[in-house]
């Protein structure tokens, strides 16, 4: 879950905008999210697939939580499928920690094919 703003703790996914197979362009919102002060876009700064959603609508998570996955390539879905864990706080014991996350914003290939929405970055990796 990425912080919307600089005071909210958690966010309830109002609605996701693309389902997973679906191309993710540059600019374009993923999903909606209530923060404690407005509901607001999530919106990609790369292109990409959502491979797969670990949050359904009207789920509630805290700041840093991953609740989808996003990869590169057509191709990548189906094994960032297989890869996803059953509920979001499993990500890191899946081995998902060292590839690139996302707080908020989509970042570049560097580290590894996927991407998590909203896991928190840091750490060594």
């Amino acid at each position: 879950m990425p912080a919307l703003s600089s005071t909210m703790t958690e966010g309830k996914i109002v609605e996701w905008l693309k389902k997973p197979g679906d191309k993710v362009g540059r600019g374009e919102s993923v999903l909606v999210v209530e923060s404690d002060k407005a509901d607001m876009d999530v919106e990609s700064f790369n292109e990409g697939y959502l491979a797969a959603v670990l949050m359904p609508a009207g789920s509630t998570a805290p700041v840093g939580e991953t609740i989808g996955l996003v990869v590169e390539t057509e191709a990548e879905i189906a094994e960032a499928q297989a890869k996803a864990p059953s509920a979001p706080a499993a990500a890191a014991a899946q081995g998902l920690q060292g590839d690139a996350v996302l707080t908020g914003q989509f970042l570049g290939p560097g580290a590894g094919h996927h991407a998590a929405i909203g896991q928190r970055s840091g750490g060594s990796g």
